[in-house]
């Protein structure tokens, strides 16, 4: 059999074939051990992975009846409590947007008449 013929990725020289078979050994091992990792994985599934076709009866969940109880009770809730977007008012908005525009205008004024007086850009 000839031997692997292998370049050094950071020096480009050739390496030897023994070295080169020895690096091959593992690289085998491992990719042996994967497919028997997913033989054993298919053979450990469910034999089918359909669905199965619907059936002439009418489809019954599980718990239904519970399901329907906190769908009603948490529909109460909601239909309870404020809406976040109730809690502020037009005016209330436009006092935080004029506080805010001075805010921001106090601070980039600020932050040029340094970048001005620094001497760079």
């Amino acid at each position: 059999a000839q031997a692997q013929r292998l370049q050094s990725p950071t020096t480009g020289e050739r390496i030897p074939g023994i070295i080169a078979t020895m690096a091959a050994r593992p690289a085998a091992r491992v990719a042996v051990a994967v497919f028997a990792l997913c033989a054993l994985a298919a053979l450990l599934m469910p034999q089918s992975s359909f669905v199965a076709p619907p059936s002439d009866e009418a489809p019954a969940l599980r718990g239904g009846a519970a399901a329907a109880v906190s769908t009603a009770s948490y529909g109460v809730m909601l239909g309870t409590a404020p809406m976040p977007a109730e809690a502020w008012t037009e005016k209330g908005l436009l006092q935080f947007g004029q506080v805010f525009a001075l805010f921001f205008l106090f601070f980039w004024v600020a932050g040029f008449v340094r970048m001005m007086t620094i001497g760079r850009l």
